[in-house]
């Protein structure tokens, strides 16, 4: 049971939920109560009320390095990376949805922060974007929520926030494991990601540390929903946006002849982001990054 150390016991919070493209649908009540079974497993109760909703329970079982989920209400496999982060690729039958997941316990151990991708095929339906507290009922506060209606939200790119949070000019800070494609580590690396705004919708963006060393530089243009890089940059690709607090999508870093997979989310207040980043050559995986940055805002 040691890799479901810091995961045991009552998780509540609110979800946001978000359409394929990133409009913002709705807030989700997310509560989950994570336990020992008597066989030996974990069994995790599970209940989501919001744009979609669902109630149940399934079964884990815990190998060291990965999970079977062994159903009824979830069926899939997560690798552990660490104490405090898996990811998973599960489907949830009375959905009818398959689930790209990742999530991460932050450091004080009372906090979790999640990315749910959930498609029909290759069609993504919802992303999820989940902030969890370890909970009791003494001490149990519903989270601050933003007021305001799907209806409006939808076509605000920062569903109510007044800022896309991944997009702030400023420095995200922090370390990251480095692991290998087999799941070795590697080190821990310092890492920088620093953003400027060039105009209403180019960024400047510099990363340093990580899987990839060596200092990067290149632009993005944005929209607010997704964001792109322009021509003849040393990185090339895009990702999508939820409610500017979640990312998702896939970045070249063509001198290394690397993709990388990108999926990051930001804490409600802006202050801390969990990235997990998965780099492959090919189709073969190499490596992976993954840790909790935190945000220093620029000038």
């Amino acid at each position: 049971m040691t890799g479901f150390s810091k995961g045991m016991g009552r998780w509540a919070g609110t979800a946001e939920v978000f359409s394929g493209d990133g409009r913002f649908l709705g807030n989700g009540a997310d509560t989950r109560h994570v336990h020992p079974s008597d066989d030996g497993r974990v069994r995790i109760d599970v209940s989501f009320v919001g744009p979609f909703k669902h109630a149940g329970h399934y079964f884990i079982q815990d190998n060291a390095d990965h999970r079977l989920y062994q159903g009824p209400a979830n069926v899939g496999y997560a690798e552990t990376l660490s104490d405090s982060v898996v990811e998973a690729h599960a489907y949830w039958p009375a959905l009818g949805l398959s689930q790209r997941f990742f999530l991460t316990v932050l450091p004080d151990g009372n906090t979790q922060l999640s990315l749910a991708l959930l498609s029909r095929g290759e069609h993504v339906l919802y992303v999820v974007v989940g902030q969890n507290d370890r909970v009791s009922d003494a001490t149990f506060h519903p989270p601050a929520l933003i007021s305001g209606t799907s209806f409006d939200l939808a076509s605000d790119p920062s569903a109510g926030r007044g800022a896309l949070l991944l997009h702030r000019p400023g420095e995200w800070t922090g370390e990251l494991t480095v692991l290998d494609g087999k799941r070795q580590r590697l080190s821990a690396d310092r890492y920088t990601e620093a953003l400027e705004v060039a105009n209403h919708n180019t960024l400047n963006v510099k990363i340093e540390g990580g899987f990839v060393p060596t200092e990067q530089a290149f632009q993005l243009r944005t929209t607010g929903w997704h964001a792109w890089t322009l021509p003849n940059q040393p990185i090339a690709g895009s990702y999508s946006l939820s409610g500017g607090r979640a990312l998702s999508g896939h970045l070249h870093h063509l001198g290394a002849g690397l993709r990388v997979w990108r999926r990051e989310v930001v804490t409600h207040d802006g202050g801390r982001k969990a990235v997990l980043h998965v780099w492959y050559r090919g189709g073969e995986r190499v490596g992976i990054q993954f840790g909790v940055l935190q945000f220093q805002a620029g000038s």
